[in-house]
C-alpha cells in the first residue's frame, strides 16, 4: 500500500513575507531557522509558520502545534546553513524545505525543495503565492 503524499504547493502572502522578514531582521547571533506548517485540513497551503532558535524549540513547538492542531509541513533556514540532526529527525517521512538566499542588493531569493525520507528523494518544489486566506481549489 502506498502512503498519501503530503506535498505543499503553495504559500500564503503573509508566511511568505513573515519568514522573508525575519531573515532581514535577523541577528547573527542566534540561527535562522524555523518550521513551517499548515492546518490538518489544507496541507497543500504553507500558512504557519514558527522560528525556533535551539533544538529544544523544536520540540516544543511541535507539542503546541499537535495540540493546535497543525501540520508541520518542513522548515526554513538560510541556504548556506547546515541542518541539525535534531531538526532533521523531528521531520516527517517527507517534508519541504525553503532556503532563504540573501543577494547582493538586497535581493532575496526563497528555494524551495520537498524531501521523501523512505525513498531518500529530493526534488524541486514550485509553490504557489496565494492570498491569506484563500483555499487551494482543484479543477
Amino acid at each position: 500500500m502506498k502512503t498519501a503524499r503530503i506535498q505543499p504547493n503553495h504559500i500564503s502572502r503573509n508566511s511568505f513575507q513573515w519568514i522573508l522578514h525575519q531573515a532581514l531582521v535577523a541577528d547573527e547571533r542566534f540561527v535562522y531557522r524555523g518550521l513551517i506548517g499548515s492546518d490538518k485540513g489544507n496541507t497543500a497551503a504553507i500558512e504557519k509558520v514558527a522560528m525556533v532558535k535551539g533544538d529544544a524549540d523544536i520540540a516544543q513547538t511541535l507539542d503546541v502545534w499537535a495540540e493546535l492542531g497543525i501540520q508541520c509541513l518542513g522548515f526554513f533556514q538560510f541556504e548556506e546553513d547546515g541542518v541539525s540532526q535534531a531538526l532533521l529527525d523531528a521531520m516527517p517521512a517527507q517534508y519541504a524545505v525553503l532556503k532563504v538566499r540573501l543577494a547582493e542588493k538586497g535581493r532575496l531569493d526563497l528555494l524551495a525543495h520537498f524531501y521523501d525520507k523512505e525513498v531518500g528523494s529530493v526534488v524541486k518544489l514550485n509553490l504557489d503565492l496565494i492570498e491569506d486566506g484563500q483555499q487551494d481549489t482543484v479543477v
